[in-house]
C-alpha cells in the first residue's frame, strides 16, 4: 500500500494476569489500545502488522453513539470486529510465528468507521514461547479511498472499432497495379539485347553526325 498510515497513538501492551490473592498466573493474553487524537472521524480499512509468536488476534472498536436525530451523543459502544483470527496454525509450532499479516474489510465483522478507539487482544495459549507480541503495527484508511482512478473511455477504447479513413487507397487496386508494373519490367528486360553497343553505334550502324565531332 502506497498511502501513509493513519496518525494514531499506540500504547504499550498490557499483560493480563490471573490472581487468587496469593499467586499470579499469566493468562497468555495481552491488550494493546490505539487512540486517534488528531482525527475527528477515523476510518480504518486495513490493519498491517508482523507477528511474533502470537497465536490468535482479536480486534474490538469503540464506536461513537448516534442519537435519534443523527448527532453524536450518549455512551460509546464496544463491538468485536475480528474474533480470534488465527495467526499460527499450531500455537506450539513455529509456523506463522513471524509472518506479515494484513486484516482488511473481508475480515471485519463491523466496518471500522466513526470510531474513537481500537483495542487489539493478543493470545498465546502455548507455554512453549517465553514472549509473544506483534510488531510494525500500522493502520490505513479504507482501501476504496486509495483506488486508482479509472482510465478515460477514449484511452481504453478499442481502436479496431474506429471508422476507416476515406483517404486510405484500396489495397487490391495497389496490388493489381504493382503486378502490372512487374510484368512490364520483365517484358522490357526480355527484349533487351545482350550485345554491347559501340560508342557511336545506333541500331547496328554508325551515326554520321556523331562521328563528325570526333
Amino acid at each position: 500500500m502506497t498511502d501513509r498510515p493513519l496518525h494514531s497513538h499506540i500504547k504499550n501492551p498490557v499483560i493480563l494476569t490471573i490472581s487468587d490473592g496469593k499467586t499470579e498466573f499469566h493468562s497468555g493474553c495481552r491488550v494493546i489500545d490505539i487512540n486517534f487524537p488528531n482525527i475527528s472521524n477515523p476510518e480504518v480499512g486495513e490493519i498491517h502488522f508482523k507477528n511474533s509468536y502470537t497465536a490468535f488476534i482479536t480486534v474490538k472498536a469503540k464506536f461513537k453513539a448516534q442519537a435519534e436525530n443523527g448527532d453524536a451523543g450518549g455512551d460509546a459502544k464496544w463491538k468485536t470486529c475480528v474474533r480470534r483470527f488465527r495467526l499460527m496454525p499450531n500455537p506450539h509450532m513455529e509456523e506463522g510465528s513471524q509472518d506479515y499479516f494484513c486484516l482488511g474489510k473481508k475480515h471485519f465483522m463491523n466496518e471500522l468507521s466513526n470510531i474513537t478507539q481500537i483495542r487489539v487482544i493478543l493470545q498465546q495459549p502455548s507455554p512453549v514461547w517465553k514472549d509473544f507480541r506483534i510488531e510494525e503495527l500500522k493502520l490505513y484508511r479504507s482501501a476504496e479511498m486509495n483506488k486508482t482512478p479509472a482510465l478515460p473511455s477514449w484511452l481504453i477504447e478499442d481502436s479496431g472499432k474506429s471508422k476507416k479513413s476515406d483517404s486510405v487507397p484500396n489495397l487490391e487496386a495497389i496490388s493489381s497495379s504493382l503486378q502490372h508494373l512487374w510484368a512490364l519490367a520483365e517484358e522490357v528486360g526480355a527484349k533487351q539485347t545482350e550485345r554491347a553497343l559501340g560508342r557511336y553505334e545506333v541500331d547496328g550502324c554508325y551515326e554520321i553526325n556523331l562521328l563528325s565531332y570526333t
